[in-house]
């Protein structure tokens, strides 16, 4: 008897709790984490010794957010390979332990000061393709660093670090795959961000494997409800006489789990008092992919914050 109760608790357990049986959910958080180096003599709250611990503790530890994170996107991440202490690709892949990392500077060279959009991803869950990952740039010409849809390179070279990445179990490749595409815009001028939008969405129209969702990360430079972020969720963007239509509309995460919410600040330029009607840093998602969780993180450290902008992270469930 004591046999066949167990039976059927074990049964109650697996038939009406469908926890039980749900796929891990993809984490995500996206993280202009503010370069390092501009400054011979960085500001006080700027200082990138002091604001590095705090860093690696929102993408490795979440102390506000949902974890372990299966894919980081920051931007302004700087190369710096002749100054050490601001070199934040190496500081961070290093301190990233578990992580495979990806990235490419958008000035197009390694051997001096440039900023790049830098993936990580968990290598435990998740396996790169190295047929379907790299970088591209937001100009007339992608494959080449360059910045001809501004004027006197106002704004400095542009571009985008994405990869396929196939889902990993104890017995190899589940069969599960998902695009990760991170950018940073073009923070001067506006014709520069609406171009780079449509070219981003081309390129997510045209990527290799079709059926595989897509997460795209950034610093968009624009707020909610701006034509871009418009654009991104399948609305017409019209503009040099023309009207372009997204293949893939995009759910924005954090406002499709918060549609009434009227916080979303992501930038405070140190002030430490943030203005909520200046969301510029967003996470998007397509099905089957669905947002169940999203905040803004507001970690800081004796009034220290890791950065100008806050980070952002959402939960993606698979539908």
């Amino acid at each position: 008897m004591k046999t066949f109760n167990l039976f059927l608790s074990i049964l109650f357990l697996f038939v009406f709790n469908p926890l039980i049986f749900a796929e891990e959910p993809i984490r995500v958080l996206t993280f202009n984490i503010l370069c390092a180096g501009w400054e011979q003599e960085p500001k006080k709250d700027r200082d990138w010794k002091k604001r590095l611990p705090i860093v690696v503790e929102v993408m490795k530890n979440f102390p506000d957010g949902n974890g372990p994170y299966d894919f980081i996107g920051t931007q302004e991440t700087s190369i710096n390979p002749e100054k050490p202490e601001y070199h934040q690709v190496k500081q961070l892949a290093n301190a990233m332990t578990g992580y495979g990392s990806l990235f490419a500077p958008c000035q197009g060279s390694l051997e001096r000061f440039s900023l790049s959009n830098m993936v990580f991803y968990r290598k435990d869950r998740w396996e790169i393709d190295p047929n379907d990952s790299g970088t591209f740039w937001l100009s007339s010409t992608p494959e080449v660093a360059s910045n001809d849809w501004a004027e006197k390179n106002r704004g400095g070279e542009r571009n985008v670090t994405y990869g396929l990445f196939h889902e990993l179990d104890a017995n190899g490749r589940t069969g599960k795959k998902v695009y990760f595409f991170n950018t940073h815009l073009n923070v001067s001028v506006e014709t520069a961000r609406l171009r780079s939008a449509v070219l981003i969405m081309d390129k997510i129209k045209n990527r290799k494997t079709k059926e595989a969702p897509v997460i795209v990360t950034g610093d968009f430079n624009v707020i909610q409800n701006s034509p871009i972020i418009n654009f991104m969720q399948g609305k017409p963007l019209k503009f040099d006489s023309k009207t372009f239509m997204p293949s893939l509309p995009l759910i924005e995460t954090f406002k499709a789990v918060h549609p009434d919410s009227k916080e979303f600040g992501t930038t405070h330029g140190y002030s430490g008092k943030i203005d909520w009607d200046k969301k510029i840093d967003f996470i998007f998602a397509s099905p089957p992919l669905k947002p169940i969780a999203a905040k803004i993180i507001l970690t800081q450290k004796n009034g220290l914050y890791p950065s100008d902008h806050l980070p952002v992270d959402a939960v993606l469930q698979w539908e």
